[in-house]
């Protein structure tokens, strides 16, 4: 199993194109290879690569080339978030993909490092501006990058479960299908995910996992590992489970797990729940983690990914989107100052975990009632966990 962590750097974050050094990268990397990660998780955000529709920026583009390089020195394979798109709970997007309206946005939506307020986003499987300007970075980057050996995968669009949840599903099984065809003529050996969260999957006209493998994509999965939206069920090991078993056997085939966000209170506090989000303290977030570790490799998940890879210092706290909430700045795997939390341990030893049993369902008849289907399954998952 693949082993994997979300990636920015300490000092620069989300500027990292912007303000690219190098020589912080080098540390962090070596850090992460230490720690036994495999692969990092990098989002190429749109506006930093391609500042106007028609116009790429050269300077990002050399960025993310020694950014490659540095993962290579330190035997890190790469996945790229093209188009992003989501990350750390805000849509990052460029100016040019907007249109004028006297609304306020459907999601926390930044552009150009501050909160839009009014107008609305150029839906990015159905504008044609949009379905325009993402052929010309594709062309671009890996027209240099291709070849590269630590560019392993690329993530389309991260944030894409929650973008498709407000577009029409025929629109965007052409938009996943296209993409794949142009990622893969313009990068023939590339494995391509589409990344879905779980409460995706409870809609009846959602994006299927097999429609995306038909397509010839990677479908993954998404959850947060804090709460559930509807059970409020935190470092609950055998939601996880649960969920997992649920989309694989959708997808007919083992997924891999995308961990979204466990907030750590600070050092010496105990856990505590702040606006509907669970706090865990390190001691117990290690725990859940090595068993959540446990699942994955007992489900036989081709990866597993991990949250972020460090707090953000409290000199960002005041910069979009550290501003709001709270629980954005306290994901990371290290402390704001480099150090490792308490939960590093889980990455490095085991713990007693039951083994939990695997959950059964009918794929077609779960697709055809997904809200009623969720509830008995979990109603009678728990009744088998709690027999075993």
């Amino acid at each position: 199993m693949q082993l994997g962590i979300g990636y920015l750097p300490r000092r620069t974050g989300p500027h990292i194109w912007q303000q690219f050094d190098i020589a912080e990268i080098r540390d962090d990397l070596a850090h992460v290879a230490e720690l036994g990660f495999d692969a990092v998780r990098i989002p190429l955000f749109w506006p930093d690569f391609q500042p106007a529709i028609d116009r790429i920026n050269p300077k990002a583009l050399d960025a993310f080339g020694r950014f490659l390089d540095a993962a290579t020195d330190h035997n890190l394979a790469v996945q790229a978030g093209l188009w992003t798109g989501i990350w750390d709970g805000a849509l990052w997007w460029p100016d040019w993909g907007l249109t004028p309206a006297p609304l306020p946005p459907h999601w926390p939506v930044l552009v150009n490092d501050q909160w839009l307020r009014w107008g609305r986003i150029r839906h990015p499987f159905s504008d044609s501006r949009m379905l325009a300007a993402r052929g010309l970075l594709v062309q671009e980057l890996l027209g240099y990058y291709a070849q590269h050996p630590a560019l392993q995968q690329i993530e389309a669009m991260p944030g894409f479960g929650r973008l498709a949840a407000a577009a029409d599903r025929a629109r965007v099984l052409d938009w996943v299908a296209e993409t794949v065809a142009m990622l893969g003529e313009n990068a023939p050996r590339m494995s391509i995910v589409f990344l879905q969260a779980f409460d995706s999957l409870e809609r009846a006209n959602a994006i299927w996992p097999t429609d995306i493998i038909e397509a010839g994509g990677e479908a993954a999965l998404s959850i947060a590992t804090f709460a559930s939206d509807r059970r409020r069920l935190p470092l609950n090991a055998r939601w996880i489970a649960f969920a997992l078993d649920l989309a694989s056997a959708l997808a007919e085939r083992p997924l891999a797990l995308y961990l979204a966000g466990l907030p750590t209170a600070p050092e010496g506090e105990a856990s505590q729940a702040h606006d509907g989000v669970f706090f865990a303290n390190e001691e117990e977030a290690a725990v859940h983690l090595a068993r959540v570790i446990h699942i994955a490799r007992q489900r036989q998940c081709p990866a597993l990914w991990l949250w972020r890879w460090a707090d953000i210092p409290e000199e960002r706290w005041n910069i979009p989107p550290y501003d709001r909430p709270g629980w954005r700045r306290h994901t990371g795997l290290l402390h704001a100052d480099g150090s490792e939390k308490k939960l590093v341990a889980a990455l490095r030893e085991s713990v007693d975990t039951p083994t939990l049993p695997r959950l059964e369902l009918d794929p077609e008849a779960y697709r055809a009632d997904p809200q009623q289907q969720l509830s008995a399954l979990w109603y009678e998952y728990q009744a088998a966990v709690q027999e075993g």
